[in-house]
């Protein structure tokens, strides 16, 4: 297996990987916002709604997490395996809807591509 194509094979610094992992989870929190509901108002959306936005905003940040994980110890390595590729692709692929989104610091845009469209 090799390494795959630009951008995806240059891989983030400890810091970019953070501040990414930062940004998904704001990006996942962002989206339960209409599932919060102050009392003595009424709902803005069913609850089997809510419940399905909250729990793919959970696993949003699960996953961003997970894959966080298992790529910072592949950052210091000289030749880095190429599973760490992978899980670089698999987060750039999770991000990737939020690569144009005006809150994605300027230091982390260069680091993804949105990858081929979903058909």
């Amino acid at each position: 297996m090799t390494a795959p194509a630009a951008p995806e094979s240059v891989l983030p610094t400890r810091q970019q990987l953070e501040d990414l992992h930062t940004f998904i989870d704001g990006r996942a929190y962002h989206a339960i916002g209409p599932t919060i509901r102050v009392p003595g108002t009424p709902a803005l959306l069913r609850e089997d709604q809510s419940a399905v936005i909250r729990d793919a905003a959970q696993s949003v940040f699960t996953a961003s997490q997970h894959l966080c994980r298992a790529l910072w110890h592949h950052l210091d390595q000289p030749e880095p395996e190429p599973a760490a590729y992978a899980v670089w692709a698999a987060l750039c692929a999770l991000a990737a809807p939020w690569h144009n989104h005006p809150d994605l610091p300027e230091h982390l845009r260069s680091l993804f591509s949105p990858g081929p469209q979903q058909t």
